[in-house]
Order: structure tokens, then sequence, then C-alpha cells
């Protein structure tokens, strides 16, 4: 019989890639989350993970599918036994959140949905920004709050805020790449490929840098600001990529599998933050939202997990 335990030991595996980190987050030994998972993948009939020996894990197809619901379980759960910690669900406001391209599609949206759901005399307006207006916005009152990468942020001095999603990046491929028949694989392994290169927002930025921090660079062939275009050309072994997991989807658009594995350097892992103004008159709406995204980081990213960069 499938437990909460082996859900929360399987949410943390999938979040960091490792089942030694995994152990370590929820303050277990690894042979308790090795045990919990097998017994789970026993209970399931599917293989979750793929083991990369000293790589780490990544999920299979499988276990993707498995992941949306295993967060949707623990969401329930928490809200059951958190729901009278929230604040009031009768809070009434508006909110205007401004987020970047990639932030609203892989986190703010499904975020927000779960949030209306909870809130429902809150009204959220959306708004697409960069991250230069959006931090602008928070600082002038145009906006009550913005999801954005953490590391960007430049204006701390005004702006406050509090982590909402861990990202972890991951190398993508074609389902028969070369590459995949490698115990491990490092950014050395990889330099000499043609790289795609998802060109929007601050993606550029955020690839050269930990490229950089191990003395190397992608060999860019090709740059799209269409996530799609980009997976149709991993999946046509044209290009390999390295992106996060919540933009992953094991099929392309023509119906070709994409493999993910992650990297022995163990890339930096990305924070995506809920931005605000530091100082700002209390908004009831906005402790809402922040009491939500409280309890969802308690899911062991909840909100979706790893930001494509």
């Amino acid at each position: 019989m499938l437990t909460l335990k082996q859900v929360r030991y399987f949410l943390a595996a999938a979040a960091t890639g490792q089942f030694s980190t995994a152990a370590a987050r929820v303050h277990v030994t690894q042979t308790a989350i090795t045990s919990a998972i097998r017994d789970l993948e026993e209970e399931l009939g599917v293989t979750l993970f793929e083991r990369h020996h000293a790589s780490g894990v990544s999920l299979t197809t499988e276990g993707h599918r498995f992941h949306l619901h295993a967060q949707d379980i623990m969401t329930a759960v928490h809200a059951a036994i958190s729901s009278p910690l929230l604040t009031n669900r009768q809070t009434r406001g508006r909110l205007r959140i401004g987020a970047t391209h990639l932030m609203l599609g892989h986190y703010i949206v499904p975020a927000m949905v779960r949030f209306s759901r909870t809130y429902q005399h809150i009204d959220v307006d959306l708004i697409e920004m960069t991250r230069p207006y959006a931090e602008q916005a928070l600082v002038y009152g145009e906006a009550d709050a913005a999801v954005l990468w953490l590391s960007n942020v430049e204006n701390t001095h005004d702006l406050e805020s509090m982590v909402v999603a861990h990202s972890r990046r991951q190398l993508w491929t074609g389902a028969d790449h070369p590459l995949l028949r490698n115990r491990s694989v490092s950014l050395a392994d990889i330099q000499s490929e043609p790289y795609a290169l998802v060109d929007v927002d601050e993606v550029p930025k955020n690839t050269m840098a930990f490229w950089a921090l191990q003395g190397l660079e992608p060999n860019i062939r090709f740059r799209s600001s269409s996530l799609e275009a980009v997976r149709s050309m991993v999946a046509f072994n044209r290009c390999i990529t390295i992106l996060g997991d919540v933009s992953y989807r094991a099929w392309s658009r023509e119906g070709l599998k994409i493999e993910t594995r992650p990297l022995v350097e163990g890339l930096p892992t990305i924070e995506v933050g809920l931005i605000y103004k530091r100082n700002a008159p209390a908004n009831p709406a906005l402790e809402a939202l922040k009491g939500f995204l409280r309890l969802a980081i308690s899911l062991e990213g909840l909100t979706t997990g790893n930001a494509p960069a």
C-alpha cells in the first residue's frame, strides 16, 4: 500500500537528484530513501528513477507522470492539516503580480490557479514583465509582487524576497544519443556537442555563468526563444541542451523521445523567489499569498521544482 512517507521521500529524491542528498533533506538514512522508493516502484509496477551511479538519479517518463500525482497528494494532505493556519480564506483584495515569460509558464500560472481556488475573493492580475521592469514596478507601486530568479535580482536594498521553488538543471538529449551510454556525464564531455540555447529572459546569461564556473563554454549552434523548437532539435539529435526539470516533457511535438541525465558537476541550483517591496504598507492579499507559498515550499517544490536556465 502506498504511504505518505514513500511520497515524501520520492519528492525529495526528485527535487535533489541524489538519494544521499534527499536523505539529508528529510533527515533519514540513504538506506531508508532507497528502500522506500524501491517499495514504491514495486507497488506501482513501474520504474520511477533512472540510476546513473556517480551522476545521481533522474525521473523516468513514468516518474514524471507520478511526480504530478505526488504533488497533488501532498498538497491535499498539507492543506487539510495546515488550512486553519492560513490567512482567513475570506480575505478580499487584489494582487498585481509581475513575472518574466518563463516564470509565467513554469511557475506562477500553476501556483496562482491553486491560490485562486483557496482564496476565491482575491483577484489576481498577472503581468508579463522583464526582470528590470518588474523591480522598478515594485519600487514605484505598479505591482505588488513579482516572481523572478533570485540570483538575477539587483535592487536588494528596496526589495525583499522569499524562496518559492528550487531549480535543478539536467542534460537533455535525444533517445539514442551516444552520451546516454556513458556511466556519467560532465560538462567537459559535452563541450564539443552542438548546443541549443533557449534565448529568452535571462537564460543566456545564466547559462554562460554556470559553464564559466567550470572554465568552459558551450558550442552554441542553435538559438531560439521557442522552447518547443529547442525540444525538437534535441529530440532529432541535432543538439543537446541543459534545462530544468520543470520544462521537461518526455516527447517532442513530433512524437520523439527526449532523455535527461544529471551532470557530475552538480550544476548550481536556481532559486525562484517571490519579490516584494521592503516596508510596504500592509496588504492582506499579499500576506495570504506568502502564507500559501510557504506551505507550498514545505512540499519539496510544490510549485514545480526546476526552472529552465
